[in-house]
């Protein structure tokens, strides 16, 4: 299984037992690898780690024992060499002024020479339109005039003309301030999830979607399907690069499947493994059935609940073993699963189950007494609109009974005996591998057919364990 795992992989498993205190069995089983194959990337660590520190020593080490000491012969081959380098550098440094000094010769010949028209424009700017020969004597009278008059010495300044010598200096430029730049404020990646139009501070995320068969019963439950997950394909296309994130489907009582084994970084490949993940989930029961079984299946993770833990708890005991900093769970009608699919394996831990009745769909409203359907039916009319209602009272009742939980709803289906809730939120609370304080936040969005809900003991534990984790619970959000 170790090809399976990249080098970073590997060297996180063993940091992670190392810094935890795992033991290396329960890591090895965490991953799925082989103690001895773990104990090789542990020891290959402790080994050459340190390599990368003892680099430069060994540089070092080596430098001083390669060093020998020279005999006679080569010191004076040595001193040689160097008086020769020496000679060299000389000559070239004396060559060098020489050829300095002859390029300033040829400028200043260039530049004195009549052909040259730095030198009729600027020193001779009268050679371009030469005098008439009527004014010659008279510019050689003014020039020798000026000579005379440039040779001549002046008289020093005196101290009356000294003393205000500081308005004779000229005035000191401005100094000009440059304008400040404002300092680069580098932003860093938010730690944000957003899911439904709400932003979540958590920057570890786990995504839970039910795929069970159930949720495609009743007309608006194909609906809701899609819009679950349209908005989990929102929520993960916005993830931060930063960001670490899974994706688990479960379904039934105790099957999950899981995009990676371990929790995975929030890149463009990644985040496109889910979106594709959860746009091939169709629309019926033998393409969900099929599709949701493409990346790590159960078996293959490191989660393994106890027995007991069922339903949506066992989703979300897979899930927190990722240690999420969010949990998102998108759950169905899953009390309504289909009993042929689950092996009796999957209801150890729940106490006596009776699999005749349980198997057999037999109708449980025999057992309501009148005064219970009076009850269900005045309530129901009391909290629907009456335009909205059927205008038979007996349809009326079995819509409010199945509101309660008491029956399937109103297609017919046959009527299971209902699981012990209770006692699979108690073992998924003793299953928990972490404090209270570190459970996840937990956000449940929970999609039902209309005139249909949870049981009681269910329903009541999701929404304790919600507001617990300082999370949310939402009924229905995606029907009109």
């Amino acid at each position: 299984m170790s090809e399976e795992f990249s080098g970073e992989q590997k060297l996180r498993i063993v940091l992670e037992s190392i810094i935890r205190n795992v033991p290396k069995g329960e890591q090895s089983k965490k991953y799925g690898v082989s103690e001895e194959e773990f104990q090789s990337w542990h020891d290959h660590l402790i080994q050459n780690g340190g390599g990368i520190f003892d680099q430069s020593q060994q540089y070092n080490s080596k430098s001083r024992h390669g060093k020998k000491k020279m005999g006679p012969l080569a010191k004076l081959f040595l001193s040689f060499s160097l008086l020769t380098n020496v000679g060299l550098l000389i000559f070239g440094i004396v060559f060098s002024l020489n050829n300095e000094n002859k390029k300033e010769e040829l400028v200043e010949d260039e530049i004195n020479s009549i052909d040259s028209p730095v030198n009729l424009v600027d020193r001779f700017p009268d050679a371009v339109a030469p005098p008439t020969e009527g004014k010659k004597e008279d510019a050689k009278d003014a020039d020798i005039e000026v000579m005379l008059e440039n040779a001549r010495v002046k008289p020093l300044p005196s101290k009356s003309q000294d003393s205000n010598i500081e308005n004779l200096l000229a005035q000191p430029g401005k100094i000009v301030i440059p304008s400040l730049i404002p300092p680069v404020v580098a932003t860093e990646p938010k730690n944000e999830v957003t899911f439904l139009g709400r932003s979540y501070e958590g920057r570890h995320v786990v995504y839970l979607l039910d795929v069970g068969t159930y949720v495609l019963d009743g007309n608006e439950s194909v609906e809701q399907f899609n819009q679950s997950k349209e908005a989990l394909v929102s929520s993960i296309v916005t993830l931060s690069p930063n960001s670490y994130f899974n994706l688990v489907l479960y379904w039934n009582l105790r099957e999950t499947a899981a995009l990676g084994k371990t929790i995975l970084k929030a890149s463009q490949e990644n985040k496109k493994y889910a979106i594709d993940w959860i746009t091939s989930l169709g629309d019926s029961w033998d393409s969900l059935k099929v599709e949701r079984n493409q990346f790590y299946p159960k078996d293959l993770l490191y989660a393994k609940p106890i027995a007991g833990i069922i339903g949506p708890w066992y989703g979300l005991s897979t899930a927190i073993s990722f240690d999420p900093d969010l949990v998102f769970v998108l759950a169905g009608n899953l009390p309504e699963y289909d009993r042929s699919e689950v092996p009796r394996s999957h209801y150890e831990g729940l106490g006596k189950v009776n699999f005749e009745k349980l198997q057999s769909g037999e109708n449980l409203n025999t057992n309501i007494n009148a005064l219970s359907r009076e009850t269900a039916r005045k309530w129901f009319y009391a909290i629907t609109p009456i335009a909205s209602l059927p205008a038979n009272e007996e349809e009326v009742e079995q819509m409010a009974l199945t509101r309660l939980g008491f029956t399937a709803s109103d297609q017919g289906k046959p009527v299971y005996t209902p699981l012990a809730w209770e006692k699979a939120f108690e073992n998924f609370l003793s299953g928990l591998e972490v404090g209270f304080d570190r459970i996840p936040q937990t956000h449940v969005i929970l999609s039902l057919p209309k005139y249909v809900s949870w049981p009681s003991p269910l329903l009541n534990s999701v929404r304790e364990f919600t507001e617990s984790s300082r999370g949310s619970f939402s009924l229905n959000p995606f029907l009109p």
